[in-house]
């Protein structure tokens, strides 16, 4: 079997909100001779970079077209070691070679017909406990800012009527007038923003009672003192994590906010490959690791991210922030690892505009989503994803 065509979809301008200007996610097909053919995504649909991320596929494609898709190892490798700039690495390296690598596994399980999980080591779980991710934007299909603590409770209690028994919020991310980055969140904290933030915080537990787990978000936007800070007054809520408390730039100061606050810290969709989060495995700074596979490496690289993390008792929720074809690849991954922790369903999952693109939608029943069963990763791209997507063809 040999690669024969990569196609790269740039999906035009989703307007999640008001206050952006829109995301792209960036998705691919690749064919091959034998009629059978993969889908992958690069996790850059959001922030700054997309177009490079869609120039990182144009290159990547021309190099494996004539290549047998099964030998993922050999062109993971390819990537890395042939292309100059990939022992470099970044985000836009390893989110090529991220997108890619997933279109072949999706392959691979097609040509075998197993689900790509069989090809990881089985199942380890028959479904995945799943937290309601971002419920500060609304846990509904439209966006509805949340401001003040009682928004931040019935949206909590939405998701937990739907059977959801743990929700993330980043309680900081707007001000109490809804404005994005409203607030200065470097170096000590006003006494009004940790008032604000701790409000909501508050105000979600109680609403959802003692038996529901609340996550916190946080983007890395408060620097390592405002962190710990902030840290400090919501410990009393019983938090199940603190992401992305700080940077992801210097590990010691993952350390340093892990030796000064009582809450699981998590972190990882800004780290790749096994290299990228071996120092905050050797010093056990992080306890949940949130590897994402359109950025990581792909499925080749993050199982052996999830291997790595065992041997330090370190579990893994894989970070879902894109469309239905990263969350299949996920489940799928989730389902084979031996440490896993529990599964992000993100609040784009609910938008029509996201479930367009895909043919298989996959929702949690009761907080549990469904390992997918079909062939490959389980999903496929709708007619409405090629029609509302700039094109471009490797061949």
């Amino acid at each position: 079997m040999k690669i024969t065509k990569v196609t790269i979809l740039y999906v035009h301008s989703i307007k999640t909100d008001a206050s952006q200007s829109g995301q792209r996610p960036i998705l691919l097909r690749i064919d091959t001779d034998k009629g059978i053919y993969g889908i992958g995504e690069v996790g850059m649909a959001y922030g700054t970079g997309g177009h490079a991320a869609v120039g990182m596929l144009r290159d990547y494609a021309e190099m494996i077209i004539g290549m047998d898709p099964m030998n993922t190892e050999a062109i993971w490798e390819k990537f890395l070691k042939t292309t100059f700039w990939g022992q470099g690495g970044g985000t836009v390296i390893f989110g090529g070679m991220s997108g890619i690598d997933i279109a072949l596994w999706d392959i691979k399980g097609k040509a075998l017909g197993v689900p790509v999980y069989q090809l990881l080591g089985g199942k380890c779980r028959s479904g995945m406990r799943t937290y309601a991710s971002q419920i500060q934007l609304a846990w509904a299909p439209v966006r509805n800012i949340c401001k003040k603590p009682e928004d931040f409770a019935r949206e909590a209690m939405v998701a937990v009527n739907q059977g959801y028994d743990a929700v993330k919020a980043d309680v900081l991310q707007f001000d109490e007038n809804g404005v994005s980055g409203g607030y200065w969140l470097e170096g000590p904290l006003r006494p009004e923003v940790v008032r604000v933030g701790e409000a909501r915080i508050r105000a979600i537990r109680e609403a959802v009672g003692p038996d529901v787990d609340i996550i916190v978000e946080n983007h890395a936007h408060t620097d390592t003192v405002a962190g710990v800070q902030f840290a400090k007054a919501i410990e009393k809520y019983n938090i199940m994590f603190y992401e992305e408390l700080n940077s992801p730039l210097n590990s010691m100061l993952s350390t340093f906010a892990k030796n000064h606050i009582n809450i699981p810290i998590a972190a990882g969709e800004r780290i790749y490959t096994r290299w990228g989060f071996r120092p905050f495995l050797e010093a056990r700074s992080l306890d949940v690791i949130q590897p994402d596979l359109g950025i990581c490496g792909g499925i080749t690289e993050i199982k052996k991210i999830c291997d790595m993390a065992h041997v330090y008792d370190v579990t893994v929720q894989v970070h879902v922030a894109g469309t239905a074809v990263a969350c299949a690849a996920a489940l799928n991954v989730e389902a084979a690892i031996p440490n896993f922790c529990i599964h992000e369903h993100h609040q784009k999952a609910l938008m029509p505009e996201y479930i367009q693109l895909c043919t298989q939608n996959y929702q949690p029943v009761n907080g549990m989503m469904p390992v997918p069963e079909l062939p490959g990763i389980g999903q496929d791209l709708t007619a409405a994803a090629y029609q509302n997507s700039d094109l471009i063809v490797v061949e």
